[in-house]
């Protein structure tokens, strides 16, 4: 008669442990098992990855503001307005921006995934490592970075924690 290896029986006795087991308490061994698998995936970004992910969210949010800058100049330009002489006043350019930048952060995605450097903490396999930033707010969300194996292609939706965001890339 052959036995089974001992790696294999235990195997066996823990799945047959877990069906034994009420669901809910099988669920939450499982869960237990997932959340452990996910902080392997992302750690506490350092100085210098917090500021390359600041100026490459910031980057992605200044081509988008001249990108509908343009878009809107040329339609302007192609449909000038009756009964308007004369130029505009600072104070009204600069309220027209501000509306304009309201106007783009409706457009935008809230949470974008921009790039950062890879340090010493990254896994091994890591393609890129990003940093979530909300486009609302103008801020980073947290201080994790997430080691990505396989990268979106840019444009593309990813989930990060609770987070789905579009990947950006470095912004540009």
């Amino acid at each position: 008669m052959k036995t089974l290896p001992r790696w294999m029986a235990l195997a066996a006795i823990f799945t047959a442990a877990l069906v034994a087991l009420p669901p809910a308490f099988a669920m939450d061994i499982m869960e237990r098992v997932i959340t452990t698998q996910t902080q392997f995936i992302r750690h506490e970004a350092t100085e210098y990855q917090r500021k390359v992910a600041e100026a490459n969210a910031h980057a992605y949010m200044a081509a988008q503001l001249r990108t509908h800058h343009h878009a809107a100049t040329a339609a302007a330009t192609a449909t000038p307005k009756a009964g308007k002489t004369g130029g505009l006043t600072a104070k009204s350019k600069s309220k027209e921006e501000a509306q304009e930048m309201i106007a783009i952060k409706k457009t935008l995605p809230r949470y974008i995934a921009v790039d950062t450097p890879k340090d010493k903490r990254s896994a091994p396999g890591t393609k890129k490592d990003v940093m979530i930033w909300d486009t609302q707010s103008e801020a980073l969300v947290g201080n994790y970075v997430y080691d990505v194996s396989s990268p979106p292609a840019i444009g593309g939706t990813a989930k990060f924690d609770t987070y789905s965001a579009q990947y950006v890339g470095n912004g540009l």
